[in-house]
């Protein structure tokens, strides 16, 4: 892998020992220096969360003395870190989306486990952790404190430079090795489409998402020749920004931010890759 699988602290709270011994084996076989703790009670796992701060925990519903939302719930008032959060349930339900959307939670897995899924959450946390370097390029000084506080909440390890002026954008986005860069279509200096279209000859490797207040199609059928990746319509929330995110460093998307960005709650996030072909006159 292009990055490191190390460090993971990874905790398996579910009240099926054979089901938690299938996890921990995946997990395992993914990275061999884990470190995993199993319980089947709420009050360990919340003690677990605060002193150890698992970078990735599975928790079942079922669990003694305390469910395992509850204890989720209670670990992070009372102060515990907790990274990705995976919930296993035998039936997904609609409350499900609800409840694991107010955990913060990053999935939803269905019983019995599929080694393959649980595999791509492991490879997809390790990717979240690693630094992924982020342009933030727009005039406004307001969006881009706006901008920033909703990167901040997403669950990846940003590393965010921001600059003001189209031609500061295009001369940083020679200068560094961004993964991805959010520029506002409307940026003074040089503007969104201006500094894609500016950029393209350089063969760079970043991911490009022009941002726009307005309608997104428009820009959406220009920038596919400029190969701008996605528009991103304001405002948006943190879920649109991991969707970008996913899409951007190839990772599988989770079912549960497939199901948080469907209608009747779509997403703000308009992928070029998406659209139709646009047809030529004879």
């Amino acid at each position: 892998m292009p990055y490191s699988t190390l460090g993971a602290r990874v905790v398996i709270a579910d009240s099926d020992p054979g089901r938690r011994a299938t996890l921990s084996g995946i997990v395992r076989r993914f990275d061999a220096s884990a470190r995993i703790r199993e319980t089947d009670a709420g009050p360990e796992l919340i003690e677990i969360i605060r002193v150890e701060k698992p970078t990735t925990a599975f928790v079942g519903f079922q669990l003694a003395g305390l469910s395992g939302p509850e204890a989720v719930a209670v670990s992070r008032k009372t102060g515990g870190v907790l990274g990705s959060l995976v919930l296993i349930t035998a039936r997904v339900m609609p409350q499900w989306q609800d409840l694991a959307t107010s955990l913060g939670a990053y999935e939803v897995l269905k019983t019995p486990l599929d080694p393959a899924h649980i595999e791509s959450l492991m490879h997809a946390d390790a990717r979240r952790r690693q630094p992924t370097h982020v342009l933030l390029a727009s005039s406004s000084e307001g969006a881009r404190n706006a901008i920033g506080r909703v990167l901040a909440r997403s669950g990846f390890n940003l590393v965010v430079d921001e600059t003001d002026d189209g031609r500061h954008a295009l001369k940083q986005l020679g200068l560094a090795q961004y993964d991805l860069a959010f520029i506002d279509a409307k940026l003074g200096g040089l503007d969104g489409l201006e500094l894609a279209c500016q950029a393209q000859p350089l063969g760079l490797s970043t991911r490009i998402t022009l941002l726009t207040a307005g309608d997104p199609e428009p820009i959406a059928q220009a920038a596919r020749f400029f190969g701008v990746d996605s528009i991103l319509r304001m405002p948006f929330f943190a879920r649109d920004i991991d969707l970008a995110l996913h899409h951007a460093l190839g990772l599988r998307r989770p079912y549960l931010l497939n199901a948080v960005t469907a209608p009747p709650a779509p997403t703000a996030l308009l992928r070029i890759a998406d659209l139709a072909p646009t047809r030529r006159s004879a």
